[in-house]
């Protein structure tokens, strides 16, 4: 069995466990033509559907992929501040952004991001009570993780991230991004490395970091929590 039969195999068996409904938008460059069809622009875009379209279709009928263009969309995408493509966004009953991939969720990102997608339509989430009862304290934030795939310790720092932000309503905010896909970004915020988290642009946490690290650079205070 090759490696991506071996990743589709754990998607088609995690996503038969959701039980709940739950709608991703997810922007590419897919622009109508005049005859009713329509085309890609970029051959990442094809890549991110097929796989996603993988989620989709083992997922009990309960995971709605909506793909949105930034060509055929534009106020949508001016609206969430798209400049790229894929992205795929998870967007509260709010309208708030939660989580935004610049990622493929493919390999060892599979699972944090099963995990978000569990969680996101209603599955209990670890980090929630003490997420709320400190969030007062915790500022409007962006926590980006700068990952790729082949690091064995960036799903855990995505999770924690993702798990914060879906905790907080969208009061905090995780973006994560793959640097090989996105270089550009990873030369902007220095990231010499992964994981490399950066918390609303001010404050790094270079490599391996837990809930209580996130949590102090997102409070601005070094206290210990019980989760």
């Amino acid at each position: 069995m090759s490696q991506d039969d071996k990743y589709k195999e754990i998607i088609q068996k995690e996503m038969a466990k959701l039980t709940k409904p739950v709608k991703l938008k997810v922007f590419t460059s897919k622009k109508s033509q005049p005859d009713g069809s329509f085309i890609r622009e970029c051959q990442e875009c094809n890549t991110f559907m097929t796989l996603l379209k993988v989620y989709e279709a083992n997922s009990n009928g309960l995971l709605t992929i909506e793909e949105l263009s930034i060509y055929d969309d534009p106020e949508f995408a001016k609206k969430y501040d798209v400049e790229r493509v894929p992205t795929i966004l998870f967007i509260g009953d709010d309208g708030r952004e939660i989580i935004r991939y610049l990622a493929a969720p493919q390999g060892g990102e599979i699972q944090p991001f099963i995990q978000a997608l569990f969680v996101f339509a209603g599955a209990p989430n670890y980090y929630e009570a003490t997420i709320k009862q400190n969030l007062d304290r915790i500022p409007p934030s962006t926590i980006r993780v700068m990952l790729t795939n082949a690091c064995p310790y960036c799903p855990s720092v995505a999770t924690v991230a993702n798990m914060f932000a879906l905790a907080s309503d969208g009061k905090i905010r995780t973006i994560i991004v793959d640097i090989m896909t996105n270089p550009d970004i990873g030369q902007y915020y220095d990231a010499s490395g992964v994981p490399y988290t950066i918390i609303n642009d001010n404050k790094t946490l270079v490599g391996m970091v837990g809930a209580n690290e996130i949590f102090r650079a997102l409070i601005g205070g070094n206290i210990n929590v019980q989760y």
